[in-house]
């Protein structure tokens, strides 16, 4: 008998959509589809979904060519730094 809590299975349009959101930083604010897919490792549908759902949402923009953050993706930061006191960060 396991005394250790067996873990949930991760949600994997989550576990995706930030890896896409990882992709991007220092030297790659904009990427194409092709890119974003290739770094992380997702075929180009998936990419392609996860960047929509990203743009729909308001995290990301697009030319239609390339991606790129929103500064919008900056409140899911805000999220941690304002449940933290001054002395946790």
């Amino acid at each position: 008998m396991s005394t250790t809590p067996e873990r949930p299975e991760p949600i994997q349009s989550l576990v995706r959509g930030l890896s896409v959101i990882t992709a991007f930083g220092e030297g790659r604010a904009r990427l194409t589809l092709s890119e974003v897919a290739r770094q992380v490792g997702l075929s180009r549908a998936t990419a392609r979904r996860v960047l929509h759902t990203l743009v729909d949402l308001g995290y990301a923009a697009t030319d239609g060519q390339d991606f790129w953050l929103t500064p919008r993706i900056l409140s899911l930061g805000y999220s941690y730094l304002s449940s933290q006191g001054l002395p946790q960060l």
